[in-house]
């Protein structure tokens, strides 16, 4: 990036000094100059004109050049696609700035928060009422004061009443100089902001820019990590390198640029650590541990959930084996950035085999929506237990607020058991704290081969011992599960599921020396008894780690 030295910083060394008149800088296009003589000039303040032609492609460097020329206090930069409706306007923009001399940058329309593209017009919540082509006013609510602070305003008028050099190294087009300009702007300490409005100022000859895809991948590079919030990525892997180097490598090519990524590996060789130094190790996102000494894959998911980055604000955990959609870090920001109270997103997700082919859906992973939705926690709650279904996902699926997690980390509140594995009761601890946005786009890829965990006779009795337990803990703390029937379905398709344990363990009788077996049948006494007791579910499992192994 070129180093630049903001001129604001030349004139208060002495080298240039302001005068007090308006600088118009506009791009000629036919009529322009006419149509901004026609403005009000305010009082005691002279207007000088500097024209742009119009066939000139860089205007950031056109707009940098006529700044240097030019010693106004006051600069207004006019694109061609633009009519002023109001008069006043100059008078209107002078008064705001004597008022806010913190404010460096205005404009007339803006937005409060940019989605992921960086495209103010995209954006939900928009500030300043512009007209269309058609003289239609343009989404957006007019400004609650004289100058209503955004991050970002709109390119096609810019009032300055500071000199901050334009990025003529990054951008040249129209799109993305307004965005810019606000972040190089608050960079050098100023305020960016809308000029309020009791009517639209002006009226858009072109309701729409296109956005030049390297002007764009430019400006997200740039600024995304100002303008977007830290998402860390949290990896535990165990001897599956390539796997692994393709999970890793879905994470790097996310469109989101703003990542935290960590890695924690308890491979017993060097293979998986070859693969991050061969293709990673340049990426200052990645932070890579590898753990030989681990033995098993609990000290591994122990270091991976006390992993925290006090800068992230999302959470979002990557099983090895499992990969990302290249916008999905980026499409679920945005459901977060739209919907403030929203906790956790989550999406449909595919099924690929071992060499990455799609998988038809299995029953627990089709939809269960239609179109993208927001859920009441409460009711994504309810959904899962009465259906007996992970409608969430698994951990690879789920973008998290951390602030909704319990301790930051994986898991329920209470005494940590062998049985919560750390999906559900991640997910029910989330769900009682807010709302899910259910995603119906496949933003995820769920892989199912051989040396897959789920394959493993303990995790299968464990999930089902852990489906029982937070039935137990949505009965004891009055959440989810509020009416008898709701009670009764839960149980009851808990022990219709459980039927086919019962039959394996009628198949194999020698299972049923091993501990979690035994587990597993307290626990199915202590469901079949709650039909009869008024829903009270009563059981009592070993609680330590090493218990069942």
């Amino acid at each position: 990036m070129v180093k630049v030295v903001p001129l604001d910083e030349r004139r208060r060394k002495g080298r240039m000094s302001y005068t007090e008149t308006i600088a118009i800088i506009y791009v000629d296009a036919k009529g322009m100059r006419e149509h901004l003589q026609s403005l009000a000039v305010p009082e005691n303040m002279n207007v000088r004109f500097y024209p742009i032609p119009a066939r000139e492609r860089n205007r950031a460097a056109a707009f940098q050049r006529v700044m240097q020329q030019s010693d106004a206090r006051y600069k207004v930069y006019v694109g061609e696609e633009i009519r002023i409706h109001r008069k006043s306007l100059l008078s209107d923009i002078v008064a705001a700035f004597q008022q806010h001399p913190d404010i460096g940058l205005l404009g007339l329309s803006g937005a409060k928060q940019l989605l992921t593209s960086g495209i103010t017009y995209l954006a939900s919540e928009r500030v300043g009422i512009v007209l269309d082509g058609a003289g239609r006013p343009l989404i957006g609510t007019a400004a609650r004061s004289l100058c209503e602070p955004v991050q970002a305003v709109d390119g096609y008028l810019l009032a300055t009443q500071r000199d901050v050099d334009w990025r003529q190294d990054l951008l040249q087009e129209t799109l993305f100089l307004g965005p810019s300009a606000s972040c190089e702007f608050r960079r050098a300490g100023y305020g960016v902001a809308v000029l309020s409005e009791e009517a639209p100022a002006c009226q858009l000859l072109r309701n729409a820019l296109s956005a030049d895809a390297r002007e764009q991948e430019a400006f997200l590079d740039e600024y995304s990590k100002e303008l977007y919030p830290l998402v860390s990525i949290i990896i535990p892997t165990y001897q599956r390198p390539e796997y692994f180097r393709q999970a890793l490598e879905s994470v790097v090519r996310q469109t989101y640029r703003n990542l935290d990524i960590f890695v924690t590996d308890n491979s017993h060789d060097e293979a998986t650590k070859q693969v991050y130094e061969q293709y990673f190790s340049g990426d200052s996102r990645i932070r890579y541990e590898h753990h030989p000494e681990y033995d098993g894959a609990e000290a591994n998911w122990h270091r991976a959930n006390t992993y925290d980055n006090p800068d992230a604000t999302y959470v979002n955990w990557l099983m090895d084996d499992d990969l990302f959609h290249p916008e999905k870090i980026a499409a679920m920001i945005d459901c977060f950035l739209q919907h403030p109270g929203v906790v956790l997103v989550t999406s449909y997700r595919r099924l690929i085999d071992a060499d990455g082919k799609e998988l038809p859906d299995a029953p627990w992973s089709k939809s269960p929506l239609a179109s993208t939705t927001r859920v009441k926690g409460d009711g994504m709650g309810r959904a899962m237990l009465v259906n007996m279904l992970n409608i969430i996902g698994e951990p690879t699926t789920a973008l998290v607020r951390k602030s909704a997690l319990y301790r930051g980390h994986l898991g329920w509140p209470g005494e940590s058991k062998k049985y919560w594995i750390s999906d559900y009761p991640t997910w029910f601890h989330v769900l009682s704290q807010g709302d899910v946005i259910y995603m119906t786009e496949p933003l995820s890829f769920f892989r199912q081969h051989p040396g897959q965990q789920q394959k493993d006779g303990f995790v299968y009795a464990a999930g089902l011992i852990c489906w029982a337990l937070m039935v137990r803990e949505a009965l004891v703390h009055g959440i989810f599960l509020r009416t008898d029937a709701d009670r009764l379905q839960a149980v009851v398709l808990w022990l219709l599921m459980s039927t086919e344990a019962l039959d394996m363990l009628y198949q194999h009788p020698e299972l049923q020396q091993r501990a979690y077996w035994k587990d597993f049948l307290k626990v199915y006494g202590g469901m079949a008894d709650a039909l009869s007791n008024g829903y009270h579910v009563a059981f009592d499992v070993e609680t330590n780690q090493e218990a069942g192994k």
